[in-house]
């Protein structure tokens, strides 16, 4: 039997701009050191500066194979495509199940660090320049009320949801919120150098807590390098906008990262920083997030405070965008395979819109049990699932395409032993360093558990049950995985 698929029904929407926007916000540099830098509190031997160029450097092979793979096979939900085309549809469906259920359970992870770090800080350093006291107790009561903080959460996951149901409407918020970003990041960076201006010391020392330190910020930020994947078939250009999409917001990211960091050495100063983080300061504004500092130059200034605060909400809905595009157009692939009911598979507006619903409706689920009933998972068991259960997978899946591109064979080699050494270091480190692994650790240790083997589990028996579904129907699932879907 021979599958004719013309057409998916995706549009060309999104240009080069659009390319460096959706993975420069998905390396996200403000939002990507400001965890990292809070973990470097408890790593004093640590260098900041070494740190974020070995987490860079590690990750330019990931960044090329993604570069290389999209280029010859420009096809939405790219990772799920390439793992399904080379190890056939059990690979695909567990892949595809797996990341999925990672996306969806990750909306309220997100959520949870956009109000951390963003909101709650923000509110508190907007009332502390006004001086308006109601303001602060409403941004710490956001966190002190579980309905309270399940409530903003909700409304965090239905605006990123709102905003995505529309493929124009999704490019254009995304350019912009990607300058409000960038312009943010830009007024911290002047405002953090020129703000108590001292000496500073690189301290390029190579210890073991470096390495530690440069594992998260992979996990963090360097490590997703990889959103143009998940939308690569409705980029115009291809090739120059890959070009753009991955090398060259690598680099701008990369740049940025390291200027936020040694502008908050020079500003603030590493000890004054981690004084502050472990013991706190006479200020009513948390110190778990980087964006406190980073308003601390115009503290005086609340029409500044005000516009940091803005270009930050973008930090982690962007994040959160992206995982809605991505979990869509995966739902989508499933369908278009057979895998799923081909209700997911309807385009309106350009977008998977059924897939965009139902991914809506399981995420609001997750929200509830992580936000209100606080089984929340931990940062390394988030990030380490997506480095294993992701990204390694797609780098020795993508061995199969060297035929295309010769480079591919190096680029992947090279890949599956940056992210094997990230896998390493972390859980090595977290292991002998009691304190460090309480940090990257902390979370509800049932759940994470159960967050490692729900989503592989649901992948195997997705593939099962569809394979009886479609064997029934007369169709051979294997037949439809020896073509690589159409644009």
């Amino acid at each position: 039997m021979k599958f004719l698929r013309d057409s998916t029904g995706l549009v060309k929407e999104f240009g080069a701009l659009d390319a460096f926007a959706l993975n420069f916000s998905f390396l996200g540099p403000a939002a990507g050191v400001s965890y990292p830098l809070f973990v470097s509190a408890f790593l004093p031997e640590s260098s900041w500066i070494l740190s974020v160029i070995l987490g860079a450097v590690l990750m330019i092979p990931l960044v090329l194979n993604y570069y290389l793979l999209n280029s010859i096979i420009s096809r939405s939900a790219g990772d799920y495509v390439y793992v399904s085309r080379a190890f056939g549809p059990f690979a695909g469906s567990v892949l595809g199940m797996s990341l999925l259920m990672s996306f969806m359970m990750g909306f309220p992870v997100l959520a949870m660090l956009e109000v951390i770090m963003v909101i709650v800080p923000g509110l508190q350093a907007i009332g502390y320049s006004l001086g308006d006291e109601v303001l602060i107790n409403f941004a710490n009561s956001i966190l002190s009320s579980p309905v309270e903080l399940f409530a903003t959460t909700t409304l965090i996951v239905l605006v990123t949801f709102l905003l995505s149901s529309s493929e124009r409407h999704y490019a254009r918020t995304f350019r912009y919120l990607t300058f409000l970003q960038i312009i943010g990041t830009v007024i911290m960076i002047y405002g953090l150098l020129t703000f108590r201006p001292s000496e500073v010391s690189l301290d390029p020392k190579f210890s073991t807590q470096t390495l530690a330190l440069s594992s998260i910020f992979v996990l963090s930020m360097f490590a997703f390098a990889n959103a143009p994947s998940f939308f690569a078939g409705e980029i115009k250009k291809s090739r120059k906008s890959f070009l753009a999409g991955y090398l060259l917001s690598y680099v701008t990211a990369t740049i940025f990262a390291l200027l936020l960091i040694l502008s908050l050495k020079i500003g603030i100063g590493r000890e004054n920083y981690v004084s502050a983080v472990i013991s706190g300061w006479n200020l009513p504004i948390s110190t778990s997030s980087l964006l406190s500092f980073g308003s601390l130059p115009f503290i005086h200034y609340p029409a500044v405070v005000v516009l940091i605060f803005i270009t930050a909400l973008s930090w982690y809905l962007l994040y959160a965008m992206i995982n809605v595009g991505a979990s869509a157009r995966i739902l989508f692939s499933l369908s278009f395979d057979r895998l799923l009911p081909s209700f997911l598979a309807d385009v309106k507006k350009g977008v998977p819109f059924n897939a965009l619903l139902f991914s809506f409706l399981v995420s609001m689920v997750f929200n509830y049990v992580e936000v209100y009933l606080g089984y929340s998972i931990s940062f390394a068991i988030d990030g380490l699932w997506f480095v294993i259960w992701n990204y390694l997978i797609v780098a020795i899946a993508s061995i199969k395409f060297y035929k295309l591109d010769k480079r591919i064979l190096y680029t992947s080699l090279s890949s599956v032993l940056a992210l094997s050494a990230v896998v390493f270091i972390t859980l090595y480190y977290g292991v002998i360093n009691s304190t460090f692994g309480g940090v990257i650790f902390e979370g509800n240790f049932a759940f994470d558990i159960i967050s490692i083997f729900i989503p592989p589990i649901t992948g195997a028996v997705t593939y099962v049950i569809s394979q009886k579904v479609r064997s029934k129907q007369g169709i051979k699932l294997s037949l439809i995985y020896k073509e690589i879907p159409p644009e």
